[in-house]
């Protein structure tokens, strides 16, 4: 037995299974998005609003700048610092041990769901004289888009499980109502997935993506199944318009009400998550996941150093403009009369030259990856690295959209009542998504 195992682990070359070992840092990208999500729906709703959104909380750098705010991220850190530190109110007749498991369980679902996910194309490349091939995702399966399913539906038992134990009306009822919200709109985005699945022909994320690089991308093929896909999404996520398992105004705060603390941050933070592993579904799905328009992985691996040069370009771009906003706000905060003038201005010149330093250095980069193209070139193993990188920032980049759109919504739309959400769910989208399949079905035999 031993002497088997060590045959097999003398097989692959060491640099496979550091890879495939590092691949497994991608089940903390939705914790990571947790963060970035909490920062872009502060302030992407202040910018919606018109106000200035969480800009107070700093902490102490320098003897001569005393006040960080990191444009309100020092804000969420206070925010979990006082929730950590917050008592856990338990009520009297509450059922304790799942009281206190059942925030839990949507929390735990971000850590599988991710393994699926194609975050990188197959890196292809040579490793004294073998050649080694590693597939983008953890978890190889032909039923990746299924197993995202079954573990994003997961997350329904930690609110419902939750709101029985509190033994609450007003909780049960919101459990209630997010179990019947998972279960209708469940249905419409099986639905809407068979037309993708009809035109590739497997339920395997990579062949997703590697058809959609071919063929197009999904939201040009499938529109209508996109559109639904979306919208039950935004719905299984329980945010607004379809936060009627919360409902302030009837439910007091619906699942979650008697919960505090870190418990309660546990459900905060698994629905941020959620909608980080809903984003990168649907950039699989429907934008080509980790792929570029017009650029294969081939492509990406033979030009890698001008892909290289490219990439710190953009960054540049974004640094300089960066800077520009830095400049116009400077300028105009300097003219006004706030209180906090001097601090902010300190605050922002510490930006500024942190930016400019970063226009040089990825300058310098991109430049040496220019100049030592061909011995890029030569090396298969940087050039897969750097293209699995460039694919996984594009997926990344798809994901910040999504994200945004989740936020959009909740901040222009009111909340729907809830037998609008269930007329929505069970007579619109399922009869649309019904529709929009048998079309599908129609053409893919009729152009097969």
């Amino acid at each position: 037995m031993l002497e088997s195992l060590f045959i097999f682990f003398s097989q692959k070359p060491i640099i496979e299974w550091c890879i495939t070992i590092a691949k497994f840092g991608f089940i903390f990208v939705p914790v990571i998005f947790i963060l970035f999500m909490i920062t872009l729906e502060r302030r992407g709703a202040a910018f919606i609003q018109d106000r200035q959104g969480p800009n107070r909380t700093g902490i102490p750098l320098f003897p001569f700048l005393n006040h960080i705010r990191l444009f309100g991220i020092v804000q969420n850190g206070a925010d979990g610092l006082k929730l950590f530190t917050k008592e856990l109110f338990e009520p009297r007749e509450a059922h304790g041990f799942w009281f206190k498991f059942a925030p839990a369980i949507p929390f735990m679902v971000v850590f599988l769901s991710p393994a699926v996910i194609p975050w990188f194309g197959p890196m292809v490349f040579d490793w004294s004289g073998q050649i080694v091939q590693i597939s983008g995702s953890i978890l190889d399966l032909d039923i990746g888009v299924l197993w995202l399913f079954a573990f994003g539906s997961l997350s329904v038992y930690g609110t419902v499980l939750g709101s029985w134990a509190s033994n609450s009306k007003y909780s049960l009822l919101g459990g209630m109502r997010a179990g019947a919200m998972m279960i209708s709109y469940e249905v419409s985005m099986g639905l809407s997935l068979l037309g993708m699945y009809i035109l590739v022909g497997s339920f395997n994320l990579h062949d997703m993506v590697a058809w959609q690089e071919v063929n197009g991308w999904g939201i040009l093929v499938q529109p209508i199944a996109f559109l639904v896909f979306l919208v039950s999404l935004i719905a299984e996520t329980g945010r607004a318009p379809f936060d009627v398992a919360e409902g302030e105004s009837e439910l007091v705060s619906g699942f979650h009400t008697e919960f505090s603390g870190m418990r309660f941050a546990m459900f905060y933070m698994g629905e941020y998550a959620h909608i980080a592993i809903n984003a990168a579904l649907l950039a699989t799905l429907f934008l080509g996941g980790y792929s570029i328009p017009f650029v294969s992985t081939e492509m990406l691996r033979e030009n890698s150093a001008l892909v290289l040069a490219i990439v710190c370009g953009a960054f540049i771009f974004g640094a300089l403009a960066f800077l520009h906003l830095m400049y116009r706000y400077a300028k105009w905060y300097k003219n006004s009369e706030a209180a906090d003038k001097a601090i902010r201005l300190k605050e922002w010149g510490l930006y500024k030259a942190i930016a400019w330093l970063a226009v040089p250095a990825l300058a310098i980069a991109g430049i040496a990856s220019l100049f030592f193209a061909d011995l890029i070139a030569a090396n298969s193993f940087v050039s897969a690295v750097i293209a699995a990188a460039v694919q996984i920032l594009a997926l990344l980049f798809k994901m910040s959209i999504f994200c945004w759109l989740w936020i959009w919504f909740r901040w222009t739309l009111p909340r729907f009542r809830y037998d609008h959400v269930m007329h929505l769910g069970w007579i619109i989208l399922l009869n649309v998504a019904l529709a929009n399949l048998v079309v599908t079905a129609f053409l893919a035999k009729l152009l097969k």
